[in-house]
């Protein structure tokens, strides 16, 4: 599951963003909505998707519970912001330091990855949370979110 500890650099994001709740988990919906518009964003990098949380407050795993709201975007990288489609929201994502983890399975099994993650690598690292968004890229390798051999890398902000 650990991968790599990697220094990103900023990004710049569009994408589609709403406020949800595990309790209440609106992602799919969100996803739905935005893979049909991707084709009218300008000046993509690359083809890679990102599944980005944003906590209003420093990530506790142990704080967190079902009906805790977070800010959820779905979004795709671009060079800039010069041409932005209407129903689309921006976001510049930071640099810094990130735990990199590859989830392999189902949305159903992502769970375990997160238990695996805030319950046993981190408690055992010399790394501790950062207050910055965390996200997953999906690239080519994922295959959706009911697929078992589906890839995806999970970014944890650390420091």
């Amino acid at each position: 599951m650990f991968d790599r500890i990697e220094k990103a650099q900023p990004k710049k994001l569009i994408g589609m963003s709403i406020d949800t709740s595990i309790s209440d988990y609106g992602a799919p919906g969100l996803w739905q909505r935005f893979m049909p518009q991707v084709k009218s964003i300008e000046n993509k990098v690359g083809r890679e998707k990102y599944s980005i949380q944003i906590y209003n407050n420093l990530f506790s795993y142990s704080d967190f519970h079902p009906k805790l709201i977070f800010k959820y975007l779905a979004a795709t990288e671009v060079q800039n912001f010069e041409s932005v489609p209407k129903e689309m929201d921006t976001l510049e994502l930071p640099g810094g330091k990130y735990a990199v983890f590859i989830h392999k399975g189902t949305m159903a099994d992502f769970q375990k990855t997160l238990n695996f993650i805030h319950l046993k690598w981190l408690p055992d690292s010399e790394f501790e949370l950062d207050h910055r968004p965390h996200f997953e890229v999906l690239d080519d390798k994922y295959l959706g979110p009911q697929n078992p051999e589906s890839l995806e890398e999970v970014w944890v902000p650390v420091r």
